[in-house]
């Protein structure tokens, strides 16, 4: 028998010893935290003895991934509450809002990695078109001087 009482009693009068304790009622106070958990009932007290272990694992990172889901809704508000003061600041020269972000907030190493590399690629383009654009205005002045019979002036 199973009792919290010490097998010397101090004080010469008879200690009475506590009631044994019994393990069938733990497992029944946490059989309804379990079920709250996502346990079945049959999973509690048929299944294999690390499930529980597993469950509350499960809790833990779920717990996690929400609070982080709480702060990113919160991260969103803070930003379009930032984006949207201008057209609430009656002093602002600008009186119309920030637009909304295009694109969600990375918050993967790849979806980082994939928004650096759109972004490079982007530069490189929007690089490209101003080089078509220094392109073409340089073939017209050449083109209206040759016509002109002058000299062509080739920028530097």
């Amino acid at each position: 028998m199973v009792t919290d009482t010490s097998s010397t009693t101090g004080g010469g009068g008879k200690s009475r010893p506590s009631p044994p304790l019994r393990y069938g009622e733990k497992f029944e106070e946490l059989c309804g935290y379990y079920m709250s958990l996502g346990m079945s009932y049959q999973d509690y007290w048929d299944g294999d003895n690390l499930m529980p272990k597993f469950y509350r694992q499960k809790y833990e990172y779920d717990k996690e991934r929400r609070n982080y889901e709480l702060w990113l809704q919160g991260a969103y508000l803070y930003e379009a509450v930032l984006d949207a003061s201008p057209a609430l600041n009656p002093l602002s020269k600008k009186n119309k809002p920030f637009p909304y972000r295009s694109t969600p907030i990375p918050i993967t190493e790849g979806e980082s990695k994939y928004k650096k590399e759109m972004e490079k690629k982007k530069k490189l383009e929007n690089g490209k078109q101003a080089m078509r654009a220094m392109m073409a205005n340089f073939n017209r002045q050449f083109q209206e001087k040759q016509k002109k019979g002058g000299e062509v002036d080739d920028g530097s």
